[in-house]
């Protein structure tokens, strides 16, 4: 017979483990890279070990509210950083996630830095990512969400050029069971909400327009290149939910992908998966 608390209703058992799982973002350190720590300290795990089906129970609804965020930008920002997706492809994790944002992030330094490189093969750099990251997020066999969001500090234009990077989303696009959604919007006068709506659609084609309603709340534009260079951390760092998530209380948290990739490699993926997952 399950205990006593197994048998109150699957919503009221997930609104308890919404005042003991920590509603803010957390992200570990990463050496060598621009990710900025929030927290230096494991969360506890104890809640774990209960039993079996208080694991299960939990780790069920840890998945329903998480969302997993992935950064497509070109190459030098992910030299360390699992830059084709391997361990996140092997990983026991990836058959369980149900919410992701992928974060488009066309990178002012590498234009300014390397003139010569060129808008073109600047974005193909960004398309060879999303592409290799759109054909392992095709294997989450529970994936039902993917927010699209865009942070261009570029002050370029060339809009037509860095639409094509949204291609490798029709991979994705062919489970009916996912949902795509707009997110944030930051980038240049000619890159508006509307703009990348439609840019969206023309890709996948109508996903909702009660959805793309989100992008107008995260619309901005760097107006110099001295404000766009103080937005490019927008892409990595976690902190940037903060403010949402006070409005928000136990809403979603945001996770570093790569920064978790990083916890995995600390631990025996062997031992316990809800280790994995929530320490």
């Amino acid at each position: 017979m399950a205990a006593p608390f197994f048998q109150l209703p699957l919503e009221l058992r997930q609104e308890i483990y919404s005042y003991l799982i920590m509603p803010g973002p957390v992200s570990h350190p990463l050496p060598g890279v621009g990710i900025t720590s929030v927290s230096h300290k494991l969360l506890s795990s104890a809640l774990l070990f209960i039993n079996k089906q208080f694991t299960s129970d939990i780790l069920d609804y840890y998945y329903t509210i998480t969302t997993w965020k992935l950064i497509f930008s070109h190459a030098f920002n992910f030299f360390r950083v699992d830059p084709c997706l391997d361990g996140l492809a092997r990983s026991p994790v990836l058959r369980h996630i149900q919410k992701v944002e992928v974060v488009y992030f066309c990178d002012i330094l590498l234009l300014k830095n390397y003139p010569s490189f060129g808008m073109t093969r600047f974005c193909d750099e960004i398309r060879k990512r999303a592409d290799r990251a759109c054909e392992v997020l095709s294997q989450c066999e529970r994936l039902r969400s993917v927010t699209v969001s865009w942070i261009d500090t570029t002050l370029s234009g060339d809009w037509s050029e860095k639409a094509t990077t949204l291609q490798p989303l029709r991979r994705l696009a062919k489970r009916t069971e996912v949902r795509f959604r707009v997110g944030d919007v930051t980038g240049p006068e000619d890159v508006t909400p509307a703009v990348f709506t439609k840019a969206m659609q023309e890709v996948l084609g109508d996903f909702g327009q009660e959805d793309s309603e989100v992008s107008v709340k995260g619309a901005r534009c760097p107006r110099s290149g001295q404000e766009a260079m103080g937005m490019r951390m927008l892409a990595f760092d976690p902190r940037q939910e903060l403010p949402r998530l006070q409005q928000e209380p136990r809403s979603p948290r945001i996770l570093s992908l790569a920064s978790r990739c990083s916890a995995w490699g600390q631990k025996d993926l062997s031992s316990d998966q809800a280790l994995e997952t929530l320490a």
